[in-house]
């Protein structure tokens, strides 16, 4: 193959597997937009650099635009920390 055929060969490969290669599933979509809707309301303490949380998990429900999984959303409630400076928050612990 010539080198000009190459970069014709690999853009006509990355069209056809585009779809397929990029996918994300529903359920790690849905992860993701629950933490965003937790994290963008949050609170962030640059004195005791903490992030706290301001929702309760019906409220972060009532915030999602899409339908979810119940079970996804952590049971969060308000003033409850989520990242902290020691690694003692709620996002931090190891399941």
């Amino acid at each position: 193959m010539t080198c000009d055929f190459m970069p014709f060969l690999f853009r006509r490969l990355s069209v056809a597997l585009g779809d397929l290669m990029h996918r994300r599933s529903e359920l790690q979509r849905q992860k993701r937009s629950i933490r965003r809707t937790i994290f963008t309301s949050s609170f962030r303490d640059k004195i005791l650099h903490e992030t706290v949380c301001r929702l309760s998990r019906d409220e972060v429900l009532g915030l999602l635009c899409e339908p979810v999984q119940i079970s996804l959303v952590p049971d969060v409630e308000k003033g409850e920390v989520l990242i902290d400076l020691r690694g003692r928050g709620t996002f931090q612990r190891v399941q």
